[in-house]
């Protein structure tokens, strides 16, 4: 079984913890697994054809961002390689509505939902009526089975098969050799802008020893220097990481560790942020996404914007480098509320911030007021959707697109000011990683000055 991971507009290149996960379970199950990462490789199509003739099954990965490429992928499949068996999975098919659109003419089974359990049905030959979360082609048109059960046992899992790609191909911040871990899945607050048909809203997390072995494995097998932990909710059960901290520390691993996904931002637990700096991690990501509480609520995110400054100020008194993300353009935002929400990240603690233009997610709530609201949205298959940039992701009734990048561009400038990138580029000389993230910072500030000449 051939994986394929499509392109997508971003400027860092990254691995995808998720297949990883599907192709040990498709090799666990018997399959002679190879994996095409199209953003880390020259030729991909020459590739595919040459690794094509080894396999009878083509399996691709999307998101929204990747939903472009993933077509053009499956037509060209398609079309030369008529005779194989294309199988779609991740946030994008899993959506009920855009699964439809794929059979039968992109696909010829979709996973929905996590799909370790489908994948390992499929290597052994089920037959596909059997097989609870897929939809299939059948002659002409489609079926879908009952979803299934959500992974409780999530110790029962193999690790990713780390071994199908090479690291260094990637490029995205952090010191290098670096891993991606996941200890845990779903996520109860159930916000209205996320994608939570792939994990749900059932917290289920590993086993600490399985975690911490998972850790050891990474470095003793591939060498990792740092770890980042690609959780929806890290800090959810703060005992559990206060755990897992505590081991790490006496196991004396030397690892760097950071939170690239963010936490909860109304967690002050200074006690838990002294033993994550103990056990290593030193970079976190804080999701605050506006000043305004009646957005918040809305977005069902139960954030206590009363309580972000005391986690701030907690974040920073530990040591931590902090990046702040928030969202600009929801159909419930106005020029007020946004201009809050840029005045909120001036005044707070933080080296980086990350102000996110909303892209509603096929399959949530958020898209679905959208379409209420503004009528038409991007269609995914149709062009590459960048996370970096500003381009119109749908039309808001009560803010211009122009209204809105003049704001988006606005809050970089404010909130980049040479104090504070100064003061950042002094935290990172004194963690050691500014050599390392150096990049992260040129990237930005081009990104930044384009931005600005457009």
């Amino acid at each position: 079984m051939l994986f394929v991971v499509p392109n997508y507009d971003l400027w860092f290149t990254c691995p995808q913890l998720g297949l990883l996960y599907i192709a040990s379970s498709a090799r666990k199950a018997g399959a002679n697994v190879e994996l095409l990462d199209f953003p880390s490789s020259k030729d991909p199509y020459s590739k595919l054809d040459l690794m094509l003739s080894s396999h009878d099954d083509v399996a691709i990965t999307a998101n929204v961002s990747q939903a472009y490429s993933a077509t053009l992928i499956a037509k060209y499949v398609r079309e030369k390689h008529p005779q194989k068996r294309i199988i779609w999975g991740g946030p994008y098919p899993s959506a009920s509505a855009e699964y439809a659109k794929l059979i039968p003419e992109l696909a010829d089974i979709v996973v929905i939902g996590e799909g370790e359990k489908q994948i390992a049905q499929l290597v052994a030959g089920q037959e596909l009526s059997q097989i609870k979360g897929i939809a299939y082609r059948s002659g002409n048109a489609f079926e879908v089975n009952p979803r299934a059960d959500y992974i409780d046992d999530l110790d029962g899992l193999e690790f990713p098969a780390w071994d199908l790609v090479k690291i260094r191909d990637y490029d995205f911040p952090g010191q290098s050799p670096g891993y991606l871990i996941q200890t845990q899945r779903g996520c109860p607050f159930a916000c209205i802008n996320c994608t939570t048909f792939i994990h749900g809203t059932r917290y289920r997390t590993r086993s600490v020893e399985s975690v911490l072995a998972e850790i050891e494995w990474l470095k003793n097998s591939f060498g990792a220097k740092e770890i980042h932990f690609w959780d929806d909710n890290f800090t959810l059960d703060r005992d559990r990481v206060k755990t897992l901290c505590e081991k790490i520390i006496s196991k004396n691993l030397g690892l760097k560790m950071t939170l690239p996904n963010g936490i909860r931002a109304d967690i002050d637990d200074m006690e838990m942020f002294k033993l994550m700096r103990r056990a290593g991690f030193y970079y976190v990501n804080l999701a605050i996404e506006s000043a305004e509480q009646d957005v918040i609520d809305t977005l069902g995110k139960k954030l206590d914007l009363r309580r972000v400054r005391g986690t701030l100020s907690n974040l920073e008194s530990a040591g931590f480098r902090i990046g702040l993300l928030f969202m600009m353009g929801m159909p419930f935002d106005t020029p007020d509320s946004i201009r809050k929400t840029v005045e909120l990240a001036e005044s707070i603690p933080g080296h980086h911030a990350h102000f996110f233009i909303v892209t509603p997610f096929p399959g949530t709530k958020l898209y679905e007021m959208v379409l209420e609201k503004g009528g038409k949205v991007w269609d995914y298959r149709d062009g590459f959707i960048s996370f970096d940039d500003d381009d119109e992701r749908f039309v808001n009734p009560s803010l211009s697109h122009a209204e809105l990048r003049r704001l988006h561009r606005s809050a970089y400038r404010r909130f980049y000011t040479p104090s504070r990138i100064a003061g950042t580029i002094m935290k990172m000389l004194k963690e050691g990683s500014f050599l390392t993230d150096s990049r992260f910072l040129i990237k930005c500030g081009i990104n930044l000055l384009t931005r600005n000449q457009r």
